[in-house]
């Protein structure tokens, strides 16, 4: 066997190997649904902020307190205190 014949057999089983093992790859099934780990629990939405069920008190106290910080900021600005 020349060298040539040698290099274009062996050429030919690690194509045949990757072939395979991106066949295997591609058969594996994912789980549906990932879990992120998180200390003392698990989080199983990742978007829990957009979830439909949020409680709309915090968006409420939000809207409260922030004017009520602006305003207490200005008056801060103006006697010099900041």
């Amino acid at each position: 066997m020349s060298d040539e014949e040698t290099r274009a057999t062996t050429m030919l089983k690690r194509e045949a190997t990757v072939k395979q093992l991106l066949r295997r790859a591609a058969k594996r099934t994912r789980p549906s649904q990932v879990f992120s780990v998180v200390p003392h629990t698990r989080e199983t939405d990742a978007n829990r902020e957009f979830a439909p069920d949020r409680q709309s008190d915090a968006i409420v106290s939000f809207l409260i307190a922030l004017p009520v910080f602006m305003v207490a900021h200005a008056l801060c600005v103006k006697i010099g205190a900041i």
